[in-house]
């Protein structure tokens, strides 16, 4: 297991969604936010990574346990911890907990070290990863497995564009908008009753500046699956019915 970071932290009015609950995709930005903090107090920022190895680090995998999503002006603590890592893969969770300590979101996540030259996958040097402390193993953690492309031929898709303030340091798109792309497909009267109870999500291809997003969605019972252009990300939401007292 690897050191443990800790970060207080109170949900901002820009981060709360219209039923005053702290956006998923806020969630996962502040969760880049917070581990970077620790990188760069290990003394392993972006920047040593860049200027060291060429290399910055790549979100490919999420999942999500929501519990309940913390709410607009609560006081959270957000933890996070470099698990283990392999060859090419690193996996870091983050917990984010109310003020006595209670999980309510725990977030699983896969990491990659990637050229900025070529934008391909590199080995992981223990030398990056030895001050997080977390344990080397040999095997691959098993990713969850998605609805292919092929099986959304006859939905419908959203066509979004992807806008300058889409992209992030390394210039691609930042992870956090495609989960805002992929759940705006779900219908509002839906949304006001219904909360995500889990979510998976996978990057697979980097979508760049001036290309369109396709987004097709198809839904089972209460899980949406979610497409966007061609396997390029992958998402999957369990939805569950809030009762009156939540909404």
């Amino acid at each position: 297991m690897g050191i443990l970071y800790q970060q207080n932290y109170r949900v901002p009015f820009y981060e709360s969604d219209t039923f005053k609950q702290m956006k998923i995709s806020s969630l996962l930005a502040v969760a880049l936010q917070i581990s970077g903090e620790q990188s760069e107090a290990l003394g392993r920022s972006d920047v040593w990574v860049a200027e060291n190895y060429n290399n910055f680090w790549a979100v490919i995998e999420y999942e999500l346990n929501i519990q309940r999503l913390p709410r607009f002006d609560e006081a959270i603590i957000i933890e996070t911890e470099a698990i283990s890592y392999n060859k090419f893969f690193c996996y870091r969770n983050f917990w984010f907990k109310n003020q006595e300590g209670k999980t309510l979101v725990k977030i699983t996540s896969t990491w990659v070290l990637m050229n900025r030259e070529n934008r391909k996958i590199e080995r992981v040097a223990d030398e990056i990863v030895a001050p997080y402390e977390s344990e080397k193993i040999s095997k691959i953690i098993r990713p969850h497995k998605f609805k292919k492309a092929a099986s959304f031929e006859e939905a419908e898709a959203v066509v979004y564009p992807v806008r300058f303030s889409d992209l992030d340091m390394n210039g691609h798109v930042n992870n956090a908008k495609y989960y805002d792309w992929a759940s705006d497909m779900v219908d509002f009267d839906f949304r006001k009753t219904h909360q995500p109870k889990q979510i998976f999500i996978k990057y697979n291809h980097e979508i760049l500046y001036g290309t369109d997003i396709h987004a097709q969605m198809e839904f089972e019972s209460n899980v949406s699956h979610h497409n966007l252009n061609d396997d390029s990300a992958q998402i999957e939401i369990s939805w569950e019915k809030v009762s009156e007292n939540q909404q």
